[in-house]
C-alpha cells in the first residue's frame, strides 16, 4: 500500500487542495476535532444504513454523542451525508476513508483522536487495526458476517488474519455460523456475541390513517377495495401477476392490482403487455378508471403505497434474480408475498417468515390460492407495529458501546 501511495500520493494531493472530499478523506486530510467519540466505518450504501439504526439507538441514549462516519463510495458518502448531516450542528460528521496506509491512518486518527472504532460488516484493514491497537483505541466489529466464499479464501491466510483479528475488543456477528467461522481464526466466545442481523432494526415508517386514505383516494381505489401492490418488479413477473390477478379477481372483484416496475424505462413493455391481454389499466396521477389496474410511472412513492396496502408482493424474486427489498412493505406495516429466488434477501425472507409478516410463493397458481385465501379471511398475516417489536442488534451492540466508552 505504500507503493501505491507513493504513486497515487502527487494527484491526490493537488486533488485535494482544489477541495476534492474523495481525496481529503483518501488522504486523512479531513477537519481536525477536538476529540471523536466514535468512528464509525461503513463500505457502502448498505452498511451505512445499517449503521444509522446504530448511531439512532446512540443517539437516543447519548445525544451529545460525538461521531465521525467513513466510507468508501460515492453513493455511501451521499447516502451518509443525507442521513446524518442534514443540520448544521449535528454531532455526526462525514468523510471518505483513509487510503490504508500508515501515514494517511496516522493522520485520520490525529485529526479524529477518537475514543473507539466500529466497523460495519465484513471491512478488514490491517493498518487501521496495528494503529487502532498501537494508541489502545477499542476496535469493535458490529454485524459482523463471513460467507462461504470469504471463508474459503481466508483460510490461506489464516495465521495473519487470526493476528488480526485478536486485536479487536468485541464481535457482534449475524448468525451462529458468522461466529463459528470467526472462531477458526481464533476469536474467542468471551469477545463474540451472535446479536442478529441490524439491518431488522429499521424504523417503521409513520403510519395515519389520514395518509392511507390521502394515498388510496390518489389511487383511485375506494375504502372496501383490497390493494394489491407489486413492487420493484423485473420482466417475467408481470405476466405470472396477471395470471393470478385475473383468476382471483373472477371471485373477488374488489381486488385492485398495482404495479410499480423496477425500471420504469420498461412502462411501455408493460403497458403493451396489459393491452395485449385487454387488461385496463391507467397511470398514477390520471383519471381513475374503475376496476383497472394501475401502473406506477413514478420514483419516491412506492414505500407510501405499501402503507395503504392490503398486501404486497416484491419482485425481483418470481425470476432469477436474487430478490429486491422485501422488508420494504414490512417497514411499512403490510404482508408481504416473494418468490423463490431468494440469494440476495435470504435472512430477510428467513425473518419475515419466522414472524409470519408473509409468505413465498413457487408459481401463479400458488399466488392465486393464497390471493384467495387472505382476501377471503381465510388466512391472515402478522403486522409490524411498535408494539410487536424483533430483538434489536443494535441495542445489544450499543449497550456495549456505550458501556465502554463510560469507562474511557
Amino acid at each position: 500500500m505504500s507503493v501505491v501511495l507513493a504513486l497515487v500520493y502527487p494527484y491526490g494531493r493537488l486533488r485535494a487542495a482544489f477541495g476534492s472530499k474523495l481525496w481529503r478523506g483518501r488522504l486523512g486530510l479531513i477537519d481536525p476535532r477536538d476529540e471523536t467519540d466514535i468512528w464509525m466505518h461503513a463500505a457502502s450504501v448498505g452498511e451505512t444504513k445499517v449503521l444509522s439504526y446504530l448511531i439512532a439507538y446512540l443517539r437516543e441514549k447519548k445525544p451529545d454523542l460525538r461521531i465521525h462516519f467513513t466510507v468508501i463510495t460515492s453513493t455511501g458518502f451521499q447516502t451518509a451525508r443525507s442521513t446524518f448531516c442534514e443540520a448544521d450542528d449535528t454531532p455526526v460528521t462525514v468523510s471518505f476513508f483513509s487510503l490504508d496506509a500508515n501515514i494517511a491512518v496516522k493522520r485520520t486518527l490525529d485529526r479524529l483522536r477518537p475514543k473507539m472504532v466500529v466497523v460495519a460488516e465484513t471491512e478488514i484493514w490491517p493498518n487501521l487495526i496495528a494503529q487502532c491497537s498501537a494508541r489502545s483505541i477499542p476496535l469493535v466489529l458490529v454485524n459482523g458476517r463471513m460467507s462461504e466464499s470469504s471463508f474459503g479464501r481466508y483460510r490461506l491466510i489464516t495465521k495473519p488474519l487470526s493476528s488480526l483479528l485478536s486485536r479487536y475488543s468485541r464481535f457482534f456477528f449475524k448468525t451462529e455460523q458468522d461466529q463459528e467461522r470467526y472462531a477458526h481464526f481464533g476469536v474467542k466466545p468471551e469477545k463474540s456475541v451472535v446479536a442478529g442481523d441490524m439491518k431488522f432494526d429499521a424504523p417503521l415508517l409513520p403510519r395515519s390513517e389520514d395518509g392511507i386514505r390521502q394515498m388510496r383516494h390518489q389511487l383511485g381505489v375506494t375504502e372496501e377495495q383490497f390493494i394489491f401492490v407489486a413492487g420493484s418488479t423485473r420482466p417475467g413477473e408481470e405476466e405470472i401477476l396477471l395470471d393470478a390477478y385475473r383468476a382471483v379477481r373472477d371471485n373477488h372483484p374488489r381486488i385492485r392490482l398495482v404495479l410499480a416496475p423496477r425500471h420504469l424505462e420498461r412502462l411501455n413493455e408493460i403497458r403493451a403487455l396489459l393491452e395485449s391481454r385487454n387488461i385496463t389499466y391507467y397511470l398514477y396521477g390520471q383519471k381513475p378508471l374503475e376496476d383497472a389496474v394501475i401502473l406506477i410511472e413514478r420514483m419516491g412513492i412506492l414505500n407510501d403505497i405499501y402503507m395503504a396496502a392490503d398486501l404486497a408482493f416484491v419482485g425481483g424474486t418470481l425470476v432469477d434474480i436474487g430478490g429486491h427489498n422485501i422488508l420494504e412493505p414490512v417497514w411499512a406495516g403490510t404482508p408481504v408475498l416473494f418468490g423463490p429466488y431468494l440469494n440476495n434477501v435470504t435472512e430477510a425472507a428467513e425473518y419475515i417468515t419466522d414472524h409470519d409478516y408473509g409468505q413465498r410463493v413457487e408459481s401463479s397458481e400458488e399466488m392465486t390460492a393464497l390471493l384467495e385465501e387472505i382476501i377471503s379471511g381465510a388466512r391472515t398475516f402478522e403486522r409490524k407495529t411498535a408494539d410487536h417489536p424483533a430483538h434489536s442488534a443494535a441495542a445489544e451492540a450499543g449497550s456495549y458501546i456505550l458501556e465502554q466508552l463510560c469507562h474511557a
